[in-house]
């Protein structure tokens, strides 16, 4: 059976009438990159072969190439990948395709390290987000490294319905637990860490990390990009983010977060 995320079109308009190639230029923004980057390189080997599903412009792809490595890249949107294949002119080791998570075109045991750091935000239903997470784990090759970004639920409370004032445009998609509902129309999917750790209980892997890649940075970003805060003081924060990243109190408000596991 050929499997398909059938919200595509809603994931092409948005993408479509958005900069995402300028997406980590924010100082704020930048912590999510800089401390995924900071975990890949833990897991990285000589000679590692990197898939990226959901490569989004290219922003991790392409400097895992620079590094030297040989990386596939997989977008599902055409003007994402675009931008990215201008963006990689000139390096041979980087491989490019426009494709799915849910229906990935490469053989089981392919890759020693597996990134899939942009599907989990926009599947919508149990089925989807089970078959993306099983996919990765195949073409990942015994002891080989995936790993898994996603958003939290709170993290969206706070980001886009206090500072943004839209609690009240949020309140229809919430549950009584604070949870929110899928709703495709708006764009993204989130998760309480438990419950995306319990996806996992079922699959051939082994649990390594849960990382809060951003933290509150993205919350408070009125404070870190209005100019105010000297570079001394931002590299310094960063630091002590890197330090707590992996601290369960410092997990549950942080926007994105990343799932790192072991296929067995």
């Amino acid at each position: 059976m050929k499997y398909t995320n059938k919200f595509k079109n809603i994931i092409e308009e948005k993408y479509n009438n958005y900069q995402e190639d300028e997406r980590f230029n924010r100082k704020s923004q930048s912590f999510e990159f800089r401390t995924t980057m900071h975990y890949i390189q833990k897991y990285l080997k000589k000679g590692s072969k990197i898939l990226e599903i959901g490569a989004g412009t290219g922003r991790y792809s392409i400097a895992l190439a620079k590094m030297g490595y040989n990386v596939t890249a997989v977008e599902l949107v055409e003007n994402n990948l675009n931008v990215l294949r201008e963006n990689a002119k000139g390096l041979d080791n980087l491989k490019s395709y426009q494709g799915d998570a849910l229906n990935l075109q490469f053989e089981d045991n392919s890759f020693d390290l597996v990134l899939c750091l942009g599907p989990m935000y926009h599947l919508f239903n149990k089925k989807d987000k089970k078959r993306a997470i099983s996919e990765t784990i195949r073409v990942c090759k015994p002891k080989g490294i995936c790993m898994f970004a996603y958003l939290t639920h709170s993290s969206i409370v706070w980001a886009y319905g206090v500072r943004k004032g839209s609690l009240r445009n949020l309140a229809y998609a919430l549950n009584k637990d604070g949870s929110i509902k899928d709703v495709p129309e708006e764009i993204f999917s989130s998760f309480f860490i438990e419950d995306f750790a319990k996806q996992f209980e079922k699959t051939n892997t082994t649990f390594l990390k849960n990382v809060a890649t951003d933290g509150l940075a993205p919350i408070m970003r009125d404070y870190i990009d209005d100019g105010k805060m000297s570079d001394e003081d931002f590299e310094l924060l960063y630091k002590i983010h890197l330090a707590t990243c992996e601290r369960l109190d410092h997990q549950g408000y942080s926007s994105h977060m990343l799932y790192i596991c072991k296929k067995n």
